[in-house]
């Protein structure tokens, strides 16, 4: 009850799983979705999120979550740990 799903990114481009809203409201719950082109378009959509996002991380207030790590070599690794959705956080590739 009360909780919030927010969805952002499609990474496997699969379909969605339809939400019944009588449902939702029985919770009460919601669902948002976020999807980066509107606001990429829209003039100022990202200057002044962007701006709060580098002042709380320059703050030390807000740590983006990193996931695993795969040496440069083992890219394949870390690209069929993704898709199979076996990372939690940021993937990085180190050299």
């Amino acid at each position: 009850p009360f909780g919030r799903l927010v969805t952002y990114g499609n990474a496997a481009r699969a379909g969605f799983t339809p939400v019944d809203p009588a449902r939702l409201g029985r919770l009460p719950a919601s669902v948002v979705g976020f999807w980066l082109r509107p606001a990429l378009a829209a003039p100022g959509g990202v200057s002044e999120p962007l701006g709060e996002l580098f002042e709380l991380v320059g703050a030390g207030r807000l740590k983006p979550v990193t996931g695993p790590g795969y040496p440069l070599a083992e890219a394949r690794r870390a690209h069929e740990d993704l898709l199979a959705r076996r990372t939690v956080g940021k993937v990085v590739l180190r050299p």
